[in-house]
């Protein structure tokens, strides 16, 4: 069995105080390829390193600065940063995006390094990893306006609903499932995982965060990726290694790894 996690964030504490471990068990679950995230300059400068060291699982990274950080860049993305999105081991832009859930960054300021960071996976022909929380209409204006569709890319740990996820979709977008799926009250996330195109889904742990249902309160962990695929297999009623296989091919779809 052969397993993706799109978007994890192992070079945090929690998870990079016993990653050898965690990637051990990643392996046994059968994990073959992970991309990690970077949320602001220094952790995409660490999640390049990473994915540069890691031998056991093919690594890659994404570049970039997560929401809410965007009123600490001052309108503009430092170059040093950018300049990462030319590395062969960078296979996205982001994690960027809107979330108006917590606002810890001005909505003026989220919204100017949104277009930003378009704009960048648009000149180095990458697709983004979109972060977006209660602000997925806005958002996906902005997508569209920007042309975004040049490069598609992920709404990452998915919330929306079904014209969320199919508008983005209609843009070549994908959409992805984190742990959050596996939470039994989750009714409108679950719903949306059976009927949007399967191949559109993508599977993700944002670990170290969102653990899933059975292992509430605890941390995260990239081999946790495979209760997201079981719990999508059960709900469209499909084998969990036909799903694999499936998830694996839009992983390459869309990152080429």
């Amino acid at each position: 069995m052969s397993l993706v996690d799109t978007h994890c964030h192992i070079y945090m504490p929690a998870l990079k105080s016993r990653l050898n471990d965690a990637l051990s068990r990643a392996v046994d679950r059968g994990l073959s390829r992970l991309l990690i995230v970077g949320a602001d300059e220094a952790s995409s400068f660490e999640a390049l390193s990473l994915a540069k060291e890691i031998s056991s699982i093919k690594t890659f990274a994404a570049v970039g600065v997560h929401p809410h950080d965007a009123k600490e860049l001052n309108g503009a993305i430092p170059e040093e940063l950018i300049s990462l999105g030319e590395s062969e081991h960078v296979l996205a832009i982001g994690e960027t995006g809107l979330d108006y859930y917590r606002n810890l960054s001005p909505a003026s300021a989220q919204r100017d390094i949104f277009v930003k960071h378009i704009e960048w996976a648009k000149s180095v022909k990458k697709p983004l990893v979109c972060h977006i929380r209660d602000a997925y209409d806005e958002a996906l204006s902005i997508l569209k306006s920007e042309g975004a569709h040049e490069v598609g890319g992920v709404l990452h740990c998915f919330q929306g609903n079904k014209d969320h996820a199919m508008r983005a979709i209609d843009m070549g977008f994908y959409i992805s499932f984190a742990c959050t799926i596996t939470y039994k009250k989750n009714e409108a996330l679950r719903e949306v995982s059976t009927v949007i195109p399967l191949d559109r889904i993508l599977c993700e742990t944002d670990s170290p965060y969102l653990s899933p249902e059975n292992l509430r309160g605890k941390v995260n962990e990239p081999a946790n990726v495979s209760y997201v695929y079981e719990t999508i297999a059960s709900l469209r009623g499909m084998p969990f290694d036909e799903l694999a296989k499936v998830v694996m091919r839009n992983s390459i779809s869309l990152l080429g790894w």
